[in-house]
């Protein structure tokens, strides 16, 4: 099924990502750790939806030889590569943002020693 000429699969991939979007940023907000595995797990579903073959590339010939065509190829090297390059950033940015932020002790105001 093909809608203005874009498969159901693309349709899929932006609900699983846009519900992944929500999720992420609501559970950064309140600091949850659901945000980080389901975006986890939406990337490994997305790199195997991607994997998965659509149909068979083999396509005869008037030679009766078969050759095989893959026009998508392109598109999923490039949408791999930008979902390992934004991965690899996010990584980064949380943990320069996050992991190795300075934090300021407070400064004791009184002091008093017990004494009993």
């Amino acid at each position: 099924m093909i809608i203005g000429s874009i498969g159901v699969g693309l349709f899929v991939l932006i609900i699983l990502w846009i519900l992944t979007l929500i999720i992420f940023v609501v559970g950064i907000k309140y600091q949850n750790n659901i945000a980080w595995i389901i975006l986890i797990v939406t990337t490994i579903l997305t790199i195997t939806l991607i994997i998965i073959p659509l149909e068979d590339p083999k396509t005869p010939i008037e030679g009766g030889d078969s050759f095989e065509k893959d026009y998508k190829f392109v598109y999923r090297v490039i949408l791999l590569s930008f979902l390992i390059a934004s991965a690899f950033l996010g990584f980064i940015f949380f943990f320069l943002l996050h992991c190795v932020e300075r934090i300021q002790p407070k400064a004791i105001k009184q002091f008093h020693i017990s004494s009993q």
